[in-house]
């Protein structure tokens, strides 16, 4: 009798803690789907993602002026899949996931099915920002002063970019509240993932290993090992579109219009009058008074703007569509290449990590806020390690380590695994409990390029990547599994029966020894995976450099009322997630459009 009335108890606490979380997150105006537009804005943003978000928001808070955001796909209130951070898997190759693979290589990727990697992308409002990882890292301050040496301006280096940061932080995590390098009060709360059993002795393990115990990688450093910090409210995703759309929904000057696909920028003249948006079926021009801007992303805002004439001459003249100007567009492309290790453990838990649709996981989650459906991908730990001389002088990372407290099975995974390298991976399969390590290139040396299929709008884009074809990427990433290896090999996690699950060489690369450096050379070749990240497409540079697309203000050159803000503008990716740095981007876009004083630098 006491079991069933606890029981009950529990599970109406739950329902009325879900009901309050729900209601804190929707709006109390709901928009239609129907909305008609205005035939003209001041502002047209095309792509509601991470960036677009920001912009709107910010844009918006001028009432005076008229905001129009036009995001490709759906719209993500009420989602639950999408707020409960454990289910982020199940949004890969969903419909709202651009779903991009890259053009097959000649040499490497053999692990890959058709040699193709697998680059998911959000279609949805909120972005990549609804369905990725939730981690908020900045970078290194080494990133933001390279740029702005090549920029010759130093309203992009560390000092000058730390407030935008700041401007839409609310910083949760305790210690770090009073934090210079922090601020309370934005828009964007960051907390620390609720970290579980696993990441407690990976944190330990790295600790063993020289690691310093690093709670602020956000701060002074980034050397060293930590709990993830994560952009969440009430233990729920809480992206850009939560954050700033959301919450402006009754704004009479801002439409966002979802389930609209922009399939060209009108251009006259060398200036941008407007998009072609396609709604409902039919197709719609809509002008822009000042600017059209682009934030659809490293892959959607290159494809848009050699789609609209504004790219490589001989590679659109070759398409049938008319150059207004003749531009390095979707060159530059850069990621984080990254490699995957699995290890599994042995001992007991109150819950399994593979059971995430359980009643105690799903209860765990709804009365505590923790347990697996807590955290994204399990990505509960982060390791950052300069691995040679010259990156130790300068305190600039050059590995990160991802660490996901859970091991899938081969097949329970996005990434396109062959069968050769599934059958290679069966160690998982009999694991009840384990971990993935990622060793991850922080400033890869290998650049691909983004270019048209064709001139319909509605083919994807050819992405061409050749993940470590530079020698030096290589060694990183073997170095980056010996660390991988040598946790493993802690005494903590030997004392939780830690083993790695590949025990033989791969088929692929079975003619060298094991574990060899020749080995591992043919196996980190054989199967890489991204991280996701994509940039640098729609390259910011200095005005004389035939190599960049967008000036400091992130005009497009030699097109008036045209602006791309996005993670693509970046000339070198940061060394980390680059979800917090787009955010970065987008505040200090708003900031410059809107024509205000930059935010003063900060001398840390």
């Amino acid at each position: 009798m006491y079991v069933i009335l606890w029981t009950a108890l529990i599970i109406f606490t739950a329902i009325m803690i879900k009901l309050l979380i729900m209601e804190s997150e929707l709006p109390s105006k709901v928009l239609p789907a129907s909305l008609k537009l205005y035939s003209s804005y001041d502002y047209i943003i095309v792509g509601g993602g991470t960036a677009g978000c920001v912009l709107a928001g910010r844009l918006s808070e001028d009432r005076e002026v008229k905001v129009l955001l036009l995001e490709a796909g759906p719209d993500d209130r009420g989602d639950e899949i999408i707020s409960t951070p454990g289910m982020a898997d199940r949004l890969l190759k969903s419909d709202k996931d651009w779903g991009y693979h890259t053009e097959p290589q000649e040499t490497y990727l053999k692990g890959l099915v058709d040699g193709r990697s697998y680059w998911p992308s959000g279609r949805v409002l909120g972005g990549s920002g609804s369905i990725n990882g939730m981690q908020y890292v900045r970078g290194s301050r080494h990133d933001y002063d390279r740029w702005a040496k090549y920029l010759k301006t130093d309203q992009w280096d560390y000092r000058h970019v730390l407030p935008y940061f700041k401007k839409s932080e609310d910083m949760q995590i305790k210690q770090l509240k009073a934090s210079e390098y922090h601020a309370t009060g934005g828009e964007l709360p960051v907390h620390q993932t609720n970290a579980e059993t696993v990441a407690m002795k990976l944190i330990e393990a790295g600790e063993r290993l020289g690691y310093p115990d690093n709670l602020d990688y956000n701060g002074k450093t980034q050397e060293g090992i930590s709990v993830s910090q994560v952009t969440s409210r009430h233990s729920r995703r809480w992206s850009t579109s939560k954050a700033f759309i959301h919450t402006a929904w009754d704004r009479a000057n801002m439409h966002v219009a979802v389930n609209a696909h922009v399939i060209k920028v009108i251009i006259e003249n060398k200036q941008a009058k407007g998009v072609a948006v396609v709604r409902n079926g039919q197709k719609e021009i809509i002008f822009a008074s000042k600017d059209v801007i682009l934030s659809a992303g490293a892959i959607g805002s290159p494809q848009l703007l050699m789609l609209s004439g504004v790219g490589p001459r001989k590679h659109l003249t070759s398409l049938g569509i008319p150059v207004h100007n003749d531009l390095p567009v979707g060159e530059n492309l850069q990621d984080h290449v990254q490699f995957d290790i699995g290890a599994k453990v042995q001992f007991s838990m109150t819950s399994s990590l593979r059971r995430l649709e359980s009643v105690w996981a799903y209860l765990q989650y709804k009365i505590l806020g923790s347990g697996p459906l807590s955290s994204a991908f399990q990505a509960e730990t982060v390791a950052f390690k300069s691995t040679t001389k010259e990156t130790r002088e300068l305190d600039w990372p050059d590995l990160q380590i991802h660490f996901s407290s859970y091991l899938p099975s081969s097949d329970d995974q996005p990434y396109g695994y062959t069968d050769d390298v599934k059958e290679h991976m069966i160690g998982r399969e009999d694991a009840s409990f384990g971990f993935l390590c990622l060793p991850t290139l922080l400033r890869p040396e290998t650049r691909g390029k983004i270019s048209l299929r064709s001139s319909d709008p509605y083919d994807p884009p050819l992405i061409e990547m050749k993940y470590l074809d530079k020698q030096e990427d290589v060694e990183l990433m073997i170095r980056g599994v010996q660390e991988c290896e040598k946790f493993v090999s802690t005494e903590t996690l030997q004392s939780i029966g830690a083993e790695l699950t590949e025990k033989t060489a791969a088929s692929a690369c079975e003619a060298f020894r094991f574990k060899s450096h020749e080995y591992w050379q043919c196996l980190v070749r054989h199967r890489p995976i991204s991280s996701f990240h994509y940039s640098g497409t729609c390259k910011m540079g200095p005005e004389n450099d035939p190599t960049a697309v967008v000036d400091g203000h992130l005009r497009v050159k030699g097109i008036s009322n045209l602006r791309v803000v996005d993670a693509s503008i970046m000339p070198w990716i940061i060394s980390g997630d680059t979800y917090a740095p787009t955010i970065m981007i987008a505040e200090k876009a708003a900031d410059i459009i809107r024509g205000r004083p930059h935010l003063g630098p900060m001398n840390i």
